[in-house]
Formats: structure tokens, sequence, C-alpha cells
């Protein structure tokens, strides 16, 4: 059985590299954006087809407003934040409203497919 399908958000070119290769090995499809803006269009042009969402907290325009747009076009979709700093009020806010993952940066592979596989099991039955 294949992995989930995954779209990685994230500013910087090399970690959208890594995070393909680490969930490649794992099955999983991947699709992926450097900005909300392009995740919000690759979101659009999959519908149903994505499982979970890892979004940098620090990518433009915010992860809270490319989060809340993502969700507005997939209500059932997973969300991974990831970042290098502590998580905001206004993000821990949002991985609780979401029933979201917030992995810190730098992480071990098995710490992002854990939290890519706690909230794509809930993905489809939300």
């Amino acid at each position: 059985m294949a992995g989930p399908t995954v779209l990685i958000a994230d500013d910087e070119p090399v970690l959208r590299q890594l995070l393909i290769r680490i969930l490649e090995r794992r099955g999983c499809r991947v699709l992926e954006a450097e900005d909300g803006a392009a995740a919000q269009r690759r979101l659009a042009e999959a519908p149903g087809a994505v499982d979970v969402a890892i979004v940098d907290v620090t990518m433009p325009p915010g992860c809270v407003e490319t989060v809340e747009a993502l969700l507005r076009q997939r209500p059932d979709l997973g969300v991974v934040l990831t970042s290098g700093i502590a998580p905001t009020p206004e993000v821990r806010a949002l991985l609780e409203r979401c029933g979201g993952a917030f992995v810190g940066k730098p992480f071990a592979p098995a710490e992002l497919l854990r939290a890519v596989k706690e909230v794509g099991s809930g993905a489809r039955s939300r």
C-alpha cells in the first residue's frame, strides 16, 4: 500500500529537497510549493489527493494564513508545522484548532514521519 500524499510548503529549496527525499523513501507521494500561494495552487490542482501538508512556520506570507486557506479548500487535511523556533501562541492555537502537529528543526526523519502518520491517519475521518 502506498503512503500518504504530502504537500510540502517551505521557502528553503534545500530543506524541501531533504523533506522530499525522506518522505519518498517511505513511500509517500510528494508535491512541493515554495510559498503559501503556491501551496494553495498545488492543493487546488490535486483535489482530494493530498492527505497531509507540511508547512514552514516562517514561510511567506505566514503559516497561519496559509494553513487556514488550505483548510478552507480541504477541511480534512492533516497539518504538520515545522520551525527552528518555538511555536508562538498563535501557532499553538492553530495547531489546536486543526489537530495538527509541530516538529522543531532540526528534526530526525523518524520524528517527521511519525507526525505525518499521526495527522494523516485522521485526515480522511475528520
